[in-house]
């Protein structure tokens, strides 16, 4: 972003191509359809290239990143239009991994991830945001803390609540209802 800022040429293309894929599939686990985060994607990199004049690096470029695309997320999913989609069509679900094992194990995996979706979806939006931006973005504690405007202590909060609600309402219905890390970043 600094060498964008400071006008070499292709700068901004390496972002955008870095970071496209990550930044729709945050905004698709933040419930929006797949058109509707293909706009918002291409929305936060034009505030990105717009802000580059003011950028300064005070923290990851990452989270300055997720910080834009969490905000303009949430505005789009405060449109009357992205209401009215969504209650058409029911809430988009999570790419599903590919496998190689079984049939079994396949149709396991499946009922696991579309089990972990549906609870995904139930959190509040503080508590989605944050177990998103940490585990599927891989964000340390005090980055999601940034992108979400609150302190690090409230970020852990709502990964140990959004944890321990996961926990409860999987348990029985996945294998393993335990997120993929349990150590802090």
């Amino acid at each position: 972003m600094e060498q964008h800022r400071d006008g070499r040429p292709g700068a901004f293309d390496v972002l955008v191509e870095r970071y496209r894929g990550p930044v729709f599939g945050y905004l698709r686990r933040m419930g929006l359809r797949p058109h509707r985060a293909e706009e918002v994607a291409a929305d936060v990199f034009l505030k990105l290239h717009r802000a580059a004049p003011r950028y300064q690096r005070s923290a990851k470029f990452t989270t300055f990143l997720y910080t834009v695309a969490y905000r303009a997320g949430l505005n789009a999913q405060d449109r009357m239009a992205n209401r009215m989609e969504v209650a058409a069509s029911g809430q988009p679900t999570m790419e599903r991994p590919s496998s190689q094992a079984g049939p079994e194990r396949t149709l396991a995996t499946k009922r696991s991830f579309e089990a972990l979706q549906t609870e995904l979806d139930g959190l509040s939006e503080g508590h989605r945001s944050a177990f998103v931006l940490y585990y599927g973005q891989g964000l340390s504690c005090a980055d999601v803390a940034e992108a979400l405007g609150i302190t690090s202590a409230e970020a852990k909060g709502r990964l140990a609540y959004a944890r321990k609600l996961l926990r409860q309402r999987l348990a029985g219905r996945v294998p393993e209802a335990t997120p993929p890390r349990e150590t802090e970043r």
